[in-house]
């Protein structure tokens, strides 16, 4: 019985899991619409934010493209410059599998030269090297310790460089660089002397002990064979309102698979004129609640099958069982009816 209930919450876990990601790509979906939407109005502002959500949820070379739009529009050309390239990258791997990509690389690609004349560019230098935990920033952004010695695109302006390593003095040098100008910058720490180094230790110390949370005595817990019992009911109702979830799932799912191929059909297997945006989002919503449904009553039966577990577990004085959740990626319906994002 223990094995058989531990393989069922396996199945669940993993039936979650899914669900889970599904519900994260469809609310990407959801926020990159609107970043749109905010984009094509000249709200460029809040458009980056939901369009920074979106790509928070699922990864895409389009929400990338314009994110970088976005940055080039606030006037912020390094930091589009870098987001065009990223996505430019990302679209040309997407595009081996799938060639609807091929127009997202080449759009960065050009985006990104059209930018690199009004860019500066900026190479740190370390001749004799960095120390240990030794930290760079570039106008209060962090460089890469990789980046040491490569020119960087920058924005036209002042530039500070502020260098740091613990045992080091902090060695702070600016410069100015015009559009399409490139400067170097060397960075060489000195020691600081030993005074400072023991008083830098003694703070850390103290900050350390301060932060250093103190343990917290635990109530008891309840396992008796009547809570045990108690516990096991609980599940099995928890888990058949799972089940009920799941078969709104199974309906919903249903229809917006017949929404697809019904789309799919009609458009030839491409992307649908503006005319079907009406049937695209109404496959859209069937998508939505199935993937909610989906996630809502598997987390359900995952609940359901740990109280079941536990309610055993507890009852024949074995050890509670532990789950954790992984993530598995997976696609969405929509995504082959023009509205991939």
């Amino acid at each position: 019985m223990r094995t058989s209930s531990r393989a069922l919450a396996l199945a669940a876990f993993l039936a979650a899991a899914t669900a889970s990601a599904q519900t994260q790509e469809a609310v990407a979906q959801t926020r990159f619409n609107k970043g749109r939407e905010l984009f094509i109005a000249g709200q460029f502002a809040p458009a980056l934010v939901e369009f920074r959500a979106a790509t928070e949820l699922y990864e895409s070379p389009n929400t990338r493209l314009y994110i970088a739009r976005c940055e080039r529009e606030l006037g912020h050309a390094s930091a589009a410059y870098i987001e065009f390239s990223r996505a430019a990258t990302e679209a040309a791997d997407r595009s081996r599998a799938d060639p609807r990509y091929a127009s997202t690389r080449d759009a960065a690609k050009q985006e990104a030269a059209a930018l690199e004349p009004k860019l500066a560019h900026v190479t740190v230098l370390a001749p004799n090297g960095l120390p240990d935990g030794a930290t760079i920033t570039v106008n209060g952004v962090a460089l890469n310790a990789a980046a040491v010695g490569v020119a960087a695109p920058i924005d036209p302006g002042p530039i500070e460089i502020v260098a740091n390593a613990p045992g080091y003095v902090q060695q702070k040098k600016s410069a100015r660089a015009a559009a399409g100008e490139s400067v170097e910058i060397k960075v060489q720490l000195e020691k600081a002397p030993e005074s400072a180094q023991t008083q830098t230790a003694e703070t850390a110390t103290q900050t350390q002990a301060t932060q250093t949370p103190l343990p917290r005595d635990e109530p008891p817990r309840d396992e008796s064979p009547q809570a045990s019992h108690g516990l096991r009911n609980a599940g099995f109702v928890v888990g058949g309102i799972g089940i009920a979830g799941m078969a709104v799932f199974g309906v919903f799912a249903g229809l917006a698979q017949s929404r697809y191929d019904q789309l799919k059909n009609e458009c030839n297997g491409g992307p649908c004129d503006p005319s079907y945006n009406s049937k695209i989002d109404e496959g859209s919503t069937f998508q939505t609640v199935a993937n909610v449904a989906l996630a809502a009553g598997g987390g359900l039966i995952v609940t359901g099958a740990i109280m079941i577990i536990a309610g055993i577990s507890t009852g024949s004085a074995s050890p509670p069982v532990q789950a954790s959740f992984a993530p598995l990626p997976n696609g969405g319906w929509f995504a082959g009816v023009g509205r991939a994002f």
